[in-house]
């Protein structure tokens, strides 16, 4: 929101400068992004008057005028706008003028005729976009006067962040309150004082609401005779500067009085309401609206309208409609000011799409005792300024009038929780120059009502809040906080979770971390089976390709994987740990469990000469997955399962000692890989993390290094093709004995002198023995009881 410091200074004295102001406003909570100032570039630009305007003789579409600047003799400038007349009072740039850019005005010629100067627009002087002709000034201002005072050009503008729980401060009105508590000023309203004539607003008009838990108040006043014309200038510069385009004096006055007050209006052309009268209803069902940008909205029948007797004239609290518009013919008008719940218009402006003025103010939280000082405001103004007529009395309907919310106060616990003693009364005149009244006092506490405008402060933790921003943070004593003693620094889980993450990232991986949000489509585009659609959907989505909570890592790895090679990865090797969802039972809470996800393809390392390129493959993966489950101690076997993402005869699953799946891994398919534009095999595995954490991991063993020599034995034998090498590694590690102290996989062939159907599978065998060095006999025999055993389970034959 930008803020005039000019048009701030209206409600309350500033003693310090727009630096100062800036930093002290960040102090109370009001975020200051910026500070413009709009002037600053502006130098020797007056108020020139018009004497003469001749055609330039040498071009058809240049002028030349002669211009009073207040000093010496007239100023011979040419021009090309055609707006202006003699007489006309213009900004004027002499000869070393400087403007918005640095752009410096000189003397020069013009197709043959001397320019002493030049005479600006709007455009030019950095006052919105409009360069159709001069900026015409008042017939009354002064020639030779600073064009950048008159023009209001020498404001300083500061653009600040509104939290979304202080609606108060989207206003003037609001900030120039927190200030006023701050610097012990007086805030200064203005005044709403109204001529109204005798026939009622009643008698013209009516309101109903159908629906007061949406619409909890609803004011209109009632005016004719209006004339509708431009604004005045004054008017023009204020809306321009806070961001606003003018449009006409009802429409801007509205707008005005919203930068003002913080509370959005609308200003309805009283004759194109059907029997004149307003209705507050929800949208029925089919029900259509043109609204002010010409968009036609499908209304659904949650959303809350404002009708006439025949059909909706506005979305409440989001836009107006085109039919019933203030426009050039318009004499009576019916002005809106309301209070709608938060929710419904945060409902209804994310359902069509429309994110307005008024509705991100509604959103926040309205004062709904403004509505009628916001009303009166903006019927004062038009009265003033378009000439209009104001019917007595207004259409007030607040049939539940909301109560003042009472809040307690303790003064020690306010000290408690701040750190410093700040004596009872300093806490109570912070919350009273707040705007909140105290109602009761006692030794050790005060009672307070809070103020309509302040709809955040709910408990009491709220009120020290207040007392502490007013206070000064920078006043506050430094104190180390209290700590409870503990053993256990971060969750149960956490350090396993950290111990896990540092070894994959030592293994060579990158941590990579997606977003918790997901959607159908996508999860269906990652070729995951049925169940894992079972998701958990949102009620409000950022958007449909966020409607949802992930089921799964994959989709998520996917698209990293994806994005990386669209960007010119030549591989990747990446992690994640993070939940997934899945609906509760029975209508309950929602089930959450920690995932880890893997993803490997392509060559991810940069070439280097001292090394060949290596392409990572299924068994890297594979690799990972059985160094995860070492680190956890668990025993595990893989086994040939297919899984939708995965192409077949490359897919399996992880299981723990009771056969149950603890992850799966694959290759993606051929398919999804062309979807994903990944020019690379990739690889992925997902392990459900819950089942290690929650194992009680053995504690290390430590054992003195051998002192005796090992054996080395390898055997090779012939299997049918479709036995496990894992399956031989583990009959062999049961037969084996105690000196069998390793076994793992040397080779797998198939080929010549190898029958079709089967394949050799060669082992090597490490014997080893703490006591005494092993002699080939010792070592045959267990050779042996490995062979028997191979024959015996899996016909195996010995090479």
């Amino acid at each position: 929101m930008r803020i005039s410091l000019n048009w701030l200074k209206e409600y309350i004295d500033i003693p310090v400068s727009a630096e100062e102001l800036a930093a002290k406003m960040v102090m109370l909570g009001i975020g200051v992004e910026a500070i413009e100032r709009p002037g600053a570039d502006i130098k020797n630009v007056v108020v020139g008057q018009i004497l003469s305007i001749d055609a330039h003789p040498d071009a058809e579409k240049l002028v030349v005028c002669r211009t009073n600047v207040g000093s010496g003799e007239p100023l011979q400038i040419v021009c090309g706008a055609k707006n202006m007349k003699a007489g006309d009072k213009v900004p004027t740039a002499v000869v070393g003028a400087t403007l918005p850019g640095g752009f410096e005005i000189g003397r020069r010629k013009m197709r043959g005729i001397e320019s002493f100067g030049m005479m600006c627009s709007a455009k030019e002087l950095g006052m919105g976009d409009d360069h159709s002709g001069l900026l015409i000034l008042d017939a009354n201002a002064p020639i030779g006067m600073s064009a950048t005072e008159l023009l209001g050009l020498d404001d300083t503008i500061l653009e600040i962040e509104i939290t979304p729980n202080r609606g108060d401060w989207a206003g003037l009105i609001g900030v120039a309150r927190e200030l006023s508590a701050l610097f012990h000023t007086k805030l200064r309203l203005p005044d709403t004082g109204l001529v109204e004539i005798t026939q009622k607003a009643s008698e013209r008009s009516s309101v109903t609401i159908e629906n007061p838990e949406l619409c909890r108040r609803y004011v209109g006043r009632v005016l004719t005779d209006a004339r509708i014309e431009p604004s005045p200038d004054w008017m023009k510069r204020r809306l321009v500067a806070a961001g606003q385009r003018p449009i006409n004096n009802v429409v801007d006055i509205t707008n005005y009085v919203l930068l003002e007050t913080g509370h959005p209006l609308h200003a309805f052309d009283l004759m194109k309401l059907a029997e004149n009268r307003i209705v507050v209803r929800t949208a029925k069902a089919g029900e259509t609206i043109e609204t002010i940008d010409k968009q036609v909205r499908n209304l659904t029948e949650d959303m809350l309208v404002i009708a006439d007797a025949d059909r909706p004239v506005a979305v409440a609290g989001v836009m107006g409609g085109l039919e019933s518009e203030v426009g050039d013919t318009t004499t009576e008008i019916f002005l809106e000011s309301a209070w709608f719940d938060p929710k419904s218009v945060r409902k209804t402006a994310r359902s069509l799409g429309m994110q307005t003025e008024a509705s991100q103010r509604f959103q926040r939280g309205a004062d709904i005792k403004m509505a009628a000082y916001a009303a009166n405001r903006a019927t004062q103004l038009i009265q003033e300024l378009a000439g209009a007529k104001v019917l007595s009395g207004s259409l007030d309907e607040y049939p539940d009038p909301i109560a003042e919310k009472k809040l307690e106060l303790r003064y020690n616990r306010t000290n408690v929780v701040i750190g410093s003693e700040i004596e009872p009364a300093v806490q109570r005149s912070a919350l009273e120059d707040l705007g909140f009244n105290v109602i009761n006092t006692g030794q050790t506490s005060c009672a307070v009502s809070v103020p309509t405008w302040r709809c955040d402060v709910t408990k009491e933790i709220d009120l020290i809040e207040e007392v502490a921003r007013l206070y000064g943070y920078g006043n506050i004593n430094t104190t180390l906080p209290r700590i409870r003693p503990s053993e256990k620094t971060f969750a149960p889980t956490e350090e396993a979770i950290r111990t896990l993450r540092r070894n994959l990232v030592n293994q060579g991986l990158t941590e990579v971390i997606t977003m918790t949000f997901s959607s159908l489509a996508a999860t269906t585009r990652s070729g995951l089976p049925d169940s894992y659609l079972q998701m958990v959907s949102l009620q409000n989505p950022l958007s449909e390709n966020h409607a949802t909570m992930r089921s799964s890592l994959i989709p998520g790895l996917l698209e990293t994987a994806s994005r990386n090679a669209r960007h010119g990865a030549s591989g990747i090797a990446a992690f994640e740990i993070g939940p997934v969802f899945a609906p509760g039972a029975n209508g309950g809470l929602p089930g959450q469990s920690q995932r880890l996800g893997i993803v490997l393809g392509g060559t991810p390392t940069a070439k280097h000469w001292s090394r060949a390129e290596q392409t990572l493959d299924f068994y890297d993966l594979k690799g990972y997955l059985e160094h995860v489950a070492a680190l956890f101690a668990l025993p595990c076997a893989f086994e040939h399962r297919n899984l939708g993402p995965f192409q077949s005869g490359q897919s399996v699953a992880l299981l723990d000692e009771g056969s149950q799946v603890l992850a799966w891994m694959g290759m993606l398919r051929k398919d999804l890989q062309s979807e994903f534009d990944l020019g690379f095999p990739v690889y992925l595995a997902e392990l459900n993390l819950d089942t290690l954490l929650a194992r009680q991991t053995p504690p290390a063993r430590f054992a003195s290094i051998p002192v005796f020599p090992p054996s080395l034995r390898d055997i090779a034998v012939v299997v049918d093709d479709a036995v496990p090498a894992g399956d031989l590694q583990t009959a062999v590690r049961e037969a084996g004995g105690n000196l069998l102290r390793r076994t793992h996989l040397i080779d797998v062939y198939k080929g010549k002198q190898i029958p079709d159907g089967k394949k050799s599978v060669a082992l090597a065998l490490l014997f080893q023995s703490d006591e005494r060095t092993l002699t080939d006999q010792d070592t045959q025999k267990s050779v042996d009881r490995i062979v028997r055993k191979l024959q015996t389970d899996y016909k195996a034959e010995l090479r």
